[in-house]
């Protein structure tokens, strides 16, 4: 085992927006930070491929909005707020058979009988489907908004909690659009902070034990070991959970409670007059393995449009895929395709106990955990949950 000799003030295992998030606020204090990353790139849901012309396409999270104020702070630190873009005002589509506006096929009657309801229901202690089926009518529920919210977390939204289901926030910044991009696309923010003379990171790094001494020594599946002060995890809960079975039994088994869903991205460049349908923000599929279309045409480029279906991974073959690909661009034939895998937790009921339980072990292990599985999905929630383990750090410290 080779032990690189340079000690961290802390080692952050995983660098998706919550690890960079946290890395670059730490490093902002002055404090040395390490970044280990099982990938051989930074950034997690922030995934931008990159084509020819500088033309770009999101394979990951594709939006910010002006509630989003912990993410607008980050983007103002790394010095990008010149890049901020207001999106196109484009419309959504359904497809069945065919692409169709979005509300087409609600029941327009339902929706009105059960509308009313909003302003009594509680969303606590219900799921995606019992809270909202109440409210726009269970046929209208289980043949459009099931699909449409499903669209929205990239996952069947049904068993989600509806109390972490679009967050209504208090927040909202009054100097930047409603719904925004970023010129070069989201990973930038990632190459913006990596760049911090305080942060130094290694790719390939899969973590596969700890030890804790007077210091945290972290080792790698490659024969790497690498000692930190401090130790920081923004993971996978389920990654999480393995790696500190030995520090806490208990808080492993909190983690390890999350059902994981494993997504497959795959994303296409084509000319600009290719595609056989309008600019639209998304298209939702109302059936099939797709959960959604994510289109680029929210900023106008001269040559190419691009676009990211996200399917359950595993649920369908590569030719599935295309096949749906070419159903929802009404294209005869699609050219070569990239794929990326994400990964993201199921919110259950019961969310917020679980996570004061995980605060407190991890606190009384003393180590540090952030991610998407706290706060909720949302970038903004990643932010947000980043930015209280730094405070509690700093404070700590």
């Amino acid at each position: 085992m080779k032990t690189l000799s340079e000690n961290y003030d802390i080692a952050i295992v995983g660098a998706g927006i919550s690890g960079l998030t946290m890395a670059f606020k730490i490093a902002q204090s002055g404090k040395k930070v390490l970044l280990l990353e099982a990938k051989n790139k930074v950034g997690g849901c922030l995934n931008t491929l990159y084509g020819e012309d500088g033309f770009w396409v999101e394979m990951g999270a594709h939006t910010f909005y002006s509630s989003y104020t912990n993410v607008i702070d980050l983007i103002q630190s790394v010095g990008l707020e010149a890049d901020i873009v207001a999106r196109e005002k484009l419309s959504m589509k359904l497809y069945t058979d065919k692409h169709e506006k979005i509300f087409a096929p609600v029941s327009k009657l339902e929706l009105m009988f059960n509308g009313p309801k909003l302003f009594v229901s509680k969303r606590d202690g219900k799921t995606v489907k019992e809270y909202f089926s109440n409210i726009v009518g269970k046929k209208n529920y289980d043949k459009v908004f099931s699909r449409m919210f499903s669209a929205v977390i990239v996952q069947n939204a049904d068993d989600f909690s509806a109390e972490y289901f679009l967050k209504r926030r208090k927040t909202k910044s009054k100097n930047h659009p409603k719904s925004f991009i970023l010129k070069k696309g989201m990973s930038s923010i990632s190459e913006a902070i990596i760049a911090h003379d305080n942060i130094a990171i290694v790719y390939n790094q899969k973590v596969n034990s700890l030890e804790k001494g007077e210091i945290f020594t972290i080792n790698t599946e490659d024969g790497n070991s690498y000692q930190a002060k401090d130790l920081a995890f923004a993971s996978s809960p389920k990654e999480v959970s393995g790696l500190i079975e030995g520090l806490n039994p208990e808080l492993a088994d909190l983690m390890n409670d999350f059902p994981i869903q494993n997504l497959e991205s795959t994303a296409l460049i084509l000319d600009k007059d290719k595609p056989g349908i309008e600019p639209t923000t998304f298209v939702i599929p109302t059936q099939g393995a797709c959960y959604s279309m994510v289109t680029r045409d929210v900023l106008v480029h001269e040559k190419y449009r691009g676009f990211a279906c996200h399917f359950q991974k595993n649920d369908v073959s590569n030719d599935d895929q295309v096949a749906t690909m070419s159903q929802l661009l009404s294209v005869k034939e699609i050219p070569q395709t990239v794929k990326a895998n994400h990964t993201l937790p199921l919110i259950k009921i019961g969310h917020r106990e679980r996570m004061s339980a995980i605060i407190y072990q991890a606190e009384k292990t003393g180590i540090y955990i952030t991610g998407n599985f706290f706060n909720g999905l949302s970038l903004e929630d990643c932010v947000e949950r980043s930015n209280e383990e730094v405070k509690r750090y700093l404070d700590n410290q």
